[in-house]
């Protein structure tokens, strides 16, 4: 056990040295309100308001009297259908509607131009408006688990969105415009009916993660050896037999995953020269 302690002792000076510790001081926790009567009391100071699975029909009016607040969870919030109450939330950076059984994208929301993280995840959306390009400083977007069949265009116009989640829902191609999101660095678009890898995605320099598992996807392009930041690719269950014969663009790949995928033995050993051997690649 001494010996375990000494060797995490020496392993935290270790990474101090290397500088990962840059920022040392905890980062500043919001005011946070766990019940619509603590964000009433805390109405000046409150900055995080977290409502998870309540009964609620509407965006409370109070809200638009808390001058700080930033942050509105209402994941699994039962028999929310009124939503005018977000219009006056101009200060509020993340809004969580996950799991609320919404099947449109209320309106209110694209006033709220500050707004950098949204989570919409597991609901029954169709469809993405066309308003969502008016959310200008979104960086991370959840749209997990619906029904979206199409992106609008105007998507690219989110062009300091970083994160984009759209796993689990019915798209088969991707609209011209996300060619626009320059700053993206992860995209997750498992369980999808895409039968490509989408050419949009061709000329992303920050792009760092990518899942296409679990997509009736038969060939990888050479272009996606070419994406210089890319470091985990995700290409499970799909319809794959082989890779690119040049794989040398990836230098910086960490994580390669082509499980129940239909590899020969001769090109998974292709697969395994050609790459270094720190590259974690599962078959």
């Amino acid at each position: 056990m001494k010996s375990v302690i000494r060797n995490l002792s020496m392993f935290s000076i270790l990474l101090l040295a290397a500088g990962c510790f840059k920022h040392q001081g905890a980062p500043e926790r919001p005011v946070t309100a766990h019940s619509l009567d603590e964000a009433a009391k805390l109405r000046e100071t409150v900055q995080a308001v977290e409502l998870p699975g309540l009964e609620l029909s509407a965006i409370p009016a109070e809200f638009a009297s808390m001058p700080k607040l930033e942050q509105l969870q209402l994941r699994g919030a039962k028999g929310l259908s009124k939503f005018d109450g977000l219009a006056p939330l101009a200060g509020l950076k993340l809004l969580d509607l996950s799991e609320t059984k919404i099947d449109t994208v209320p309106q209110s929301l694209f006033s709220l131009a500050k707004m950098e993280t949204l989570y919409l995840a597991g609901n029954a959306l169709k469809a993405l408006p066309k308003e969502i390009g008016s959310l200008k400083a979104l960086r991370y977007l959840n749209l997990d688990r619906n029904a979206i069949a199409a992106l609008p265009e105007e998507i690219g116009e989110l062009e300091g969105l970083r994160w984009l989640r759209l796993n689990a829902n019915q798209l088969t191609s991707l609209p011209a415009g996300v060619a626009k999101l320059k700053k993206l660095q992860r995209v997750y678009l498992e369980k999808n009916r895409l039968a490509a890898v989408p050419e949009v995605l061709k000329d992303m320099p920050l792009l760092e993660d990518i899942a296409l598992d679990n997509n009736p996807i038969h060939e990888v392009p050479q272009w996606l050896t070419s994406l210089p930041k890319l470091r985990q690719l995700n290409l499970d269950s799909t319809a794959i037999t082989n890779l690119p014969p040049d794989l040398s663009g990836w230098r910086n790949i960490q994580v390669l995953s082509l499980t129940r995928c239909n590899l020969s033995d001769a090109e998974q050993d292709r697969v395994r020269a050609a790459l270094p051997e720190r590259v974690h690649i599962a078959f």
